[in-house]
């Protein structure tokens, strides 16, 4: 899963697209068009394959992979904003508040998907993150009064029914169940780390939308990084574990950090050359190669209940994220 609106306010396909419009208005946009969605797709995969190599460090602290990614983010952001001079601050102190919060729920919101899956198999993992398109839709309503179309409506409905399906409570599907202590079983932990990565995902898409286009993906990107990075270090010296992997874990801790920031780089790429509606859609694929890729890997299928719950809420994603394209397109015609 992405860092959490860290290319949202990079779409700007229409100050680069009316470059290409003037000088070859029929090839190149189409040519843009299908880069961005090859873009996506390989964000996707390279998602996907964070989340395995993740999976692949079985035993180790997985939230030293947080540590790694900001080191990598660091090494690629200094350069870009000592070259731009960008004020790392931001445009002006009004959006400090703004920016501070939002790298706070965009950091834990990956350190929780990385606990996620120590307790719970990729695919279920990021199943459960991609309820964030619905959970956006009901922000959005609640906080910047946004209008909720009756199709948003029953397409959160059916995203939650599919987060039930995945989740498979065992009140309702059977199995094993909590114990008499109310120690939760590692799967309800897994589920609950989840559901809090979707959920802050969510809340930084709402600050990020706030915020306006405004505001340059470097500083999103940097204060999720060092705010993440502070949080990792916290939690690794007050739980006494150590801040560098060991040998065993390093390297495929270390891809899971190039995995994620190549996947980053690849979706802010996608965003400039297309609308993030479509981009958004054809980035879902990050499911499928995680299934697949789990398959190969570990042996992994999931449960018929899982399936069916996963599909839901794919489609549920790639519905809600094309729907603003589609209203847009209307309008234009009308």
């Amino acid at each position: 899963m992405t860092e959490p609106g860290s290319s949202s306010t990079c779409s700007s396909r229409d100050s680069i697209g009316s470059v290409n419009e003037d000088s070859n208005p029929k090839k190149k946009p189409t040519r843009s068009l299908m880069f961005g969605y090859l873009f996506s797709v390989v964000s996707a995969l390279c998602m996907a394959l964070s989340g395995i190599c993740l999976k692949l460090a079985a035993g180790a602290e997985t939230t030293q992979m947080v540590v790694l990614t900001s080191i990598i983010q660091f090494l690629y952001l200094i350069p870009l904003i000592t070259y731009k001079k960008i004020n790392v601050l931001g445009p002006n102190l009004k959006t400090v508040g703004f920016l501070t919060i939002r790298g706070v729920a965009g950091s834990v919101s990956i350190i929780f998907f990385a606990m996620s899956i120590q307790h719970l198999p990729v695919g279920t993992v990021t199943s459960i993150a991609y309820i964030y398109p619905a959970l956006v839709g009901l922000f959005a309503w609640v906080c910047l009064r946004e209008k909720c179309s009756v199709v948003r409506g029953v397409l959160t409905v059916l995203t939650f029914i599919g987060l039930l399906f995945v989740s498979e409570p065992p009140f309702i599907f059977g199995g094993e169940p909590v114990d008499h202590k109310g120690t939760s079983n590692t799967k309800v932990l897994g589920v609950i780390y989840a559901i809090s990565c979707a959920v802050l995902a969510a809340i930084s898409i709402i600050i990020t939308r706030k915020l306006g286009p405004g505001i340059h993906f470097s500083h999103l990107l940097m204060y999720s990084t060092v705010e993440g990075f502070i949080i990792v270090l916290l939690q690794l010296y007050f739980s006494g574990k150590s801040i560098v992997p060991c040998r065993q874990h390093l390297l495929t801790l270390s891809l899971s950090a190039v995995f994620m920031n190549v996947g980053h780089i690849f979706l802010t790429l996608a965003l400039q050359r297309e609308r993030a509606g479509p981009v958004t859609s054809v980035n879902t694929s990050q499911l499928v190669f995680v299934f697949i890729l789990e398959y190969l890997m570990f042996g992994v299928v999931p449960t018929t209940y899982g399936f069916v719950g996963a599909s839901l809420i794919l489609v549920c994603a790639v519905v809600q994220s094309l729907e603003s394209t589609v209203k847009n397109s209307i309008r234009k015609c009308n």
